[in-house]
This record gives C-alpha cells, structure tokens and sequence, in this order.
C-alpha cells in the first residue's frame, strides 16, 4: 500500500490488497480481518467490504475517525488476518497515512 495523504476531516474509502506469497488472500480461507490505524480499528466483515473483482479490501474511514487523526503528523496502518482455523497472521505496521490538519473541526 503506497502512502497517501489525509485531511483531518475527510471522509472516504481505503483500498487495501492484501498478498500472500505474492498473491491476493484467498478469501474463502479468511474468517475475520483487522485493521488499525491509529486508535481506530476497523473490521471484516463487519465494518469492513471486500471487492472480489478488484480482491481488494474497502476500509471505510468517516469524518469522526480522520478528526482524531494528529495534525500535520502521521498514522501507521496494521493488519492482521485471521483464516478458518483460527491461524492469525499480521502484516508489518507501515506508515501510510500522511495527515494533513483542518481549519474546521466540524463533521458536515
């Protein structure tokens, strides 16, 4: 996942791919995943979609989660997999977000 900025504020959509060995999850084989960044936690498949077209992952993130984002800093990104079994494997904590601060603090 490349590192991209975000606005304090903002409100979208993060596509996330995950590979094993190189290539997309199988998600057949996945039962939960977990993804953090910042205090914000976020989950498949409750909170969280899966593109099978794209075999990409849809983390949301609302205006609420980027608010508690710092300003002018930065947010690290972690995931972990957990597969039918119970194996859980996680991915290396890498910083993706870059956060840019906002004049309004107010959700619109």
């Amino acid at each position: 996942m490349a590192a991209f900025k975000i606005k304090q504020g903002d409100a979208c959509i993060i596509p996330v791919k995950i590979l094993m060995n190189g290539e997309p999850v199988n998600i057949g084989d996945v039962a939960e995943v977990e993804f953090r960044t910042g205090d914000i936690r976020k989950m498949y498949p409750a909170d969280v979609t899966y593109d099978a077209e794209n075999k990409t992952f849809r983390m949301p993130l609302r205006q609420e989660d980027t608010f508690t984002f710092p300003a002018d800093d930065f947010v690290q990104f972690d995931v972990r997999v957990k597969f039918v079994g119970g194996t859980v494997i996680g991915t290396q904590k890498v910083t993706v977000f870059v956060t840019v601060d906002a004049l309004s603090e107010e959700v619109i």
